[in-house]
This record gives structure tokens, sequence and C-alpha cells, in this order.
């Protein structure tokens, strides 16, 4: 039993970290790899798709200060993804990249731009949340088929009980909506960053 629970622990470590890899690798299967948790659009008068592509080196990458940025040239696709200290990158559990499709629009070009999250991030959230919900829920009722509201202190026990489930919900909503904003504003900044690389605002870092 104790060697089978090992085991699960190690498979389960592996995905973890096998989710984290592939979703920070800079290629074009892992580009569009990850859960969709937002979108965004923005458009470019000043510079074309032979301009965008042309600010890219041999290998398709565009090193910045506050990122890297992948072209797809085949698919006209761009990867964005924020630079991290190294060890963060794999602790952190609520890490976003963008992919940008670059779209001309006679001769302006319009960056649609989504949003992405690993998805065992995604998964273990959605998963915290339910079995929150879920034991809360079930303790309850529990409670009460066994009489425990049939006097004045169980009731006051039993709303002890919803109330500290609803804490526990409303404190990991908050780290979740805080984390998102946090990251949200990293890709964000790497976003403007490249607007300005590609209209020559901001040079790229080499």
């Amino acid at each position: 039993m104790m060697l089978a629970g090992l085991f699960a622990g190690a498979l389960f470590l592996g995905l973890l970290i096998g989710d984290r890899w592939y979703f920070r690798t800079l290629s074009a299967e892992a580009s569009r790899y990850g859960c969709k948790v937002g979108r965004g659009a923005a458009r470019l008068d000043t510079v074309g798709l032979a301009q965008i592509q042309a600010r890219f080196d041999k290998l398709g990458l565009l090193p910045m200060r506050h990122g890297v940025a992948r072209l797809f040239i085949e698919s006209n696709r761009v990867l964005l993804r924020p630079r991290y200290p190294t060890l963060w990158a794999f602790l952190w559990i609520w890490p976003m990249k963008a992919t940008i499709d670059l779209q001309a629009d006679g001769e302006a070009v319009v960056l649609a731009m989504t949003k992405r999250t690993p998805w065992a991030s995604a998964i273990l959230t959605g998963a915290w949340f339910l079995i929150v919900t879920i034991g809360t829920l079930a303790t309850i009722v529990s409670y009460a088929v066994e009489g425990g509201l049939g006097s004045s202190g169980g009731v006051v026990m039993a709303g002890g009980i919803l109330t500290l489930g609803l804490f526990f919900l409303f404190s990991g909503l908050v780290t979740v909506v805080m984390a998102y904003r946090m990251e949200n504003s990293r890709l964000a900044a790497l976003e403007q960053e490249f607007q300005d690389t590609l209209t020559g605002r901001v040079a790229a870092t080499r």
C-alpha cells in the first residue's frame, strides 16, 4: 500500500512538472497549450506583417526586457512568455503566457491575443473549490442527519461549520483574483513592450 502511494505521488509530481515544462516550451505545438483565461486585441496602423517579421531573428525569437516573443511565420502567430526567475517559474502555480494571431487588415495589423495558464493549475484550482464546497455541504448534511440541529447549540455549530467553509472559499477566491491580476499585469507589460518594439519606440534586447 505504501509503495502504491509513493508511486501515485511520484506520478502526480511528474505530471505537474511535465505540464509546467511543456507550458513554458517555445514550440509551435506548445504555443496553444494551456487553459484559456482571457482575450484581448490591439491594432497597429504603422507597421505591416513584413515589418513585424523582420523584427525577429533567424530563430524567430525577439528577446525583450520583460520576456521573450517567438514567431511562427507559417501560421502568423506569436507566443509571448513573460520573464520569471528560474525557480519561481516552476513554483508559482498560476503563470500565464499569451498567443497573438497576426491578422492583416489593409496596411495595418490586428493583434488578437489569447491568454493561457497551465492546465494543471486550472484543474487543481477548480478541484480545490469543488472539494471545499462538497466537504462543507456534506459535513452539514451529515451533522443534521445525526440530529445535530436538534438544539440551539447544534444550530450554532452548524452555522460555524458553514461560516468556516465560506471563509475558505472566499479566501481562495481572493487569492486567485489577486494572482490573476498580478500575472495579467506582468503579461500586459510584456505585451506593451512587444508593441513598442514592433513600432520602433523601444529597441529589442539582444
